[in-house]
């Protein structure tokens, strides 16, 4: 009898402490695993972290340039002098609100009507070049007009394509695309109306950064905006004034090369991949 006790307090001993035993590796187990997830999520949120102070370094930087220049740029002077107001209203006059119950509003940039009266003004101005000149610049890109011995690098169809190049994608395509989205199928119109405008301030520009070029001993040609504001303002005793204006657009053409020429393709580039490979959407900057 003492015996079959004996045997069963040995068991029943045995028993809880295997039972004890397993508990614990169990908890250390699970002990082990938190801790592992624990530093896996330091060394992860410690990455974004580096990534993120990048990131926001270079945010931190442009943002209150980029807020600066938004204001002055998309300065509404037509809602500052009460001349239209800006908000939106259905057809019954009642308020358009968005998603954040905000009143909707469609201002007038300063940009827009600055652009608007320039082209007028040059369409005016040039007699209607844009009309009038269409047959000599078809002439122009057949090269009936070419000869071997004229100064520059590169004949009228090369600059033309070359300005396509830059000008097609970003302009014509995405820039379409978007106006419509926002503004309905009635955007086309204005924008071929712009588009016909568009055409004499294009002419200005491109016979200003002709007269103003550079042409150097080799016969490498340099122009462009920065050249004639400096060079044509000088003439007219403003030199001062065009060397800040060439200046302040060498800043701002290199921000738009870098953000609209490459930034912004490289993104639609990659979105359309993503499409496809659905593996790649969460691999982009």
């Amino acid at each position: 009898m003492k015996h079959l006790l004996f045997l069963l307090f040995l068991t029943l001993t045995l028993f809880f402490s295997f039972e004890l035993y397993a508990s614990e590796i169990s908890q250390a187990n699970d002990t082990t695993e938190t801790v592992r997830e624990k530093i896996n999520r330091a060394v992860t949120e410690l990455i974004e972290i580096e990534e993120k102070n990048f990131s926001q370094k270079i945010n931190d930087f442009f943002e209150p340039v980029v807020e600066a220049m938004g204001y002055v740029l998309f300065w509404d002077p037509l809602e500052a002098f009460g001349i239209r107001d800006p908000y939106i209203y259905d057809d019954n006059g009642n308020p358009v609100y968005d998603k954040n119950g905000n009143h909707k509003k469609q201002g007038v940039p300063i940009i827009v009507l600055w652009l608007i009266v320039g082209a007028v003004f040059f369409t005016f101005k040039m007699r209607f070049i844009n009309i009038r000149g269409f047959r000599h610049s078809i002439e122009l890109i057949r090269g009936k007009y070419d000869k071997p011995g004229d100064k520059g690098e590169v004949s009228h169809f090369q600059a033309l394509t070359t300005a396509l190049s830059a000008t097609v994608g970003l302009g014509n395509i995405a820039s379409v695309a978007i106006a419509i989205a926002i503004g309905g199928p009635g955007a086309t119109f204005w924008m071929i109306i712009a588009g016909l405008f568009g055409m004499s301030s294009k002419f200005v520009e491109c016979t200003l950064g002709v007269k103003y070029r550079k042409i150097d001993k080799s016969g490498q040609v340099s122009g462009g905006p920065m050249y004639y504001l400096s060079r044509a303002l000088k003439k007219r005793k403003l030199g001062v004034l065009g060397k800040i204006l060439a200046a302040i657009f060498a800043v701002l053409i290199m921000g738009c090369s870098f953000g609209g020429g490459n930034m912004f393709q490289a993104n639609q580039a990659f979105s359309q991949l993503a499409l496809f490979f659905p593996f790649m959407e969460d691999k982009g900057a």
